[in-house]
């Protein structure tokens, strides 16, 4: 047996015009979302809020600062003791020596990045406009550790300040940053007995 064909009948081909209409296409919307990255404004940056320093993946808040003098009784002094009271700071263990006050900072570290973020006591010190820098009380309040993105800690930060210092600032030295914020307290007038 034969093949039958018909002498009038050609196959006939798909028309490629559809095939290069939606390549078009696509390559015109690919086109067109590269110019629109190309001309969108970049995402606005990260900005912290007042008494917040950033440093990598970390965001340092200040909460809270207070002074801890050393005839500090939680209230005024009664008027029945003339001179404030004349303790020995040996009969105060952990008391701020004479003529030094102890600054208090309460603060919350966050880690604001998509990966872990560690931190360590060393990188805190309070420092003075003129110049003085005070590391942290030792033995710090916490120790080294490290925070998963979005986890956050509270950080209790003690510093003994000279009396005589007016102003001071809390620096913190984190992924090779120094940056700096003013303690919104002000230290308490230097106490004199007579």
């Amino acid at each position: 047996m034969g093949v039958n064909r018909s002498p009038g009948r050609r196959a006939v081909s798909p028309s490629p015009w559809p095939l290069v209409f939606g390549l078009a296409i696509v390559a015109g919307l690919a086109g067109l979302l590269l110019l629109l990255g190309l001309v969108a404004p970049p995402p606005p940056a990260l900005v912290a809020p007042p008494s917040t320093i950033l440093a990598g993946d970390l965001s340092l808040q200040i909460q809270g600062t207070s002074w801890i003098t050393h005839d500090d009784v939680g209230g005024p002094t009664p008027p029945a003791v003339e001179h404030g009271f004349q303790m020995p700071a040996s009969m105060m263990p952990g008391m701020p020596e004479h003529g030094t006050h102890r600054l208090y900072v309460e603060a919350v570290l966050s880690n604001i990045g998509q990966s872990q973020a560690s931190y360590s006591p060393g990188e805190f010190t309070a420092r003075a406009p003129g110049g003085g820098t005070w590391h942290l009380n030792q033995p710090a309040a916490f120790a080294p550790g490290v925070l998963a993105p979005g986890q956050e800690r509270s950080l209790d930060l003690f510093f003994d300040i000279p009396e005589s210092q007016v102003a001071t600032e809390l620096a913190w030295t984190h992924d090779g940053l120094t940056q700096s914020i003013p303690v919104d307290s002000r230290p308490p007038p230097p106490h004199i007995h007579t």
